[in-house]
């Protein structure tokens, strides 16, 4: 049985309702929908088929009372019409598996049409859908404790705050990475000189460097010096003085450069999935 329920744009507590039950599937399977699957890695490039998840979901910051089951649809109002311009997002219990789609604009129709669906073709005025996407865009398996996705993006207005799982730096937190004696600030290069892109980098790279003992620090900075040696300074330090020179270094500290077997080209990976 799938049980199809909505959660509404409003300030009032009660934002969940339901709106129909039914023996036919919504979604395909989770088996069927992912093929491959990997942890959430920032700026990873997935491919068809593949998703990302996000482990212990129920007790992630992020965690609704949907996934916590401190509730099932039987304790929703029914959906009313009227509030047909406020849904946010579906979300289809499947079993033990919750499937969510964000419903932006494009997906609510109202307009008028000619239904052909029958014997006889008839004009409706009005014909309020909600229009269901191929795929859904989060999947909440319940035995595996698992929330699997495909961009981050798509769900932070469904799970408010998972995206500060993969934050940006703070600025106190970017002023004291530059402050770090590895980095020799060139051209005025400061906290206001670094952009969005590069704080994320900086809060995974942070991560990374805190994970390191003095050993691997210093593997990782002759790995940087070998791909990077116009960073290098006399004193075991990079310059860096651009946005562009931070994104290598950053790069370098996340282990994204590599040598091709064949041939020794030195490539860099656009993105990083661990097997």
């Amino acid at each position: 049985m799938n049980i199809v329920n909505v959660k509404l744009r409003q300030r009032e507590k009660n934002k969940f309702r339901k709106i129909l039950s039914t023996k036919k599937s919504i979604y395909d399977s989770k088996q069927n929908l992912i093929n491959s699957s990997c942890p959430y890695t920032a700026g990873a490039t997935l491919e068809e088929g593949e998703w990302f998840y996000v482990d212990d979901a129920d007790t992630q910051p992020f965690a609704s009372d949907i996934l916590d089951h401190h509730f099932e649809s039987v304790d929703f109002d029914s959906f009313d019409k009227k509030d047909f311009d406020k849904i946010d997002y579906l979300f289809i219990f499947a079993d033990k598996d919750i499937f969510f789609q964000k419903i932006s604009k494009t997906r609510l129709i109202a307009k008028k049409r000619i239904n052909m669906n029958g014997e006889e073709c008839k004009f409706e005025e009005s014909q309020r859908e909600i229009i269901v996407n191929e795929l859904p865009d989060a999947i909440f398996v319940s035995s595996e404790n698992r929330l699997y996705f495909r961009k981050l993006e798509s769900i932070t207005s469904i799970f408010s705050g998972i995206d500060q799982l993969y934050r940006e730096a703070t600025d106190e937190e970017v002023d004291l990475f530059l402050k770090n004696d590895f980095i020799a600030p060139q051209n005025d290069y400061c906290v206001s000189s670094v952009k969005t892109a590069n704080r994320k980098r900086i809060a995974l790279a942070k991560k990374t460097l805190d994970g390191l003992n003095e050993t691997d620090r210093k593997k990782i900075f002759a790995y940087i010096g070998e791909y990077c040696p116009d960073l290098k300074t006399d004193k075991e330090a990079f310059k860096i003085g651009t946005e562009n020179e931070m994104k290598m270094l950053l790069f370098g500290i996340e282990q994204r450069f590599y040598t091709t077997p064949v041939g020794g080209e030195k490539r860099l990976a656009n993105s990083v999935i661990s097997i």
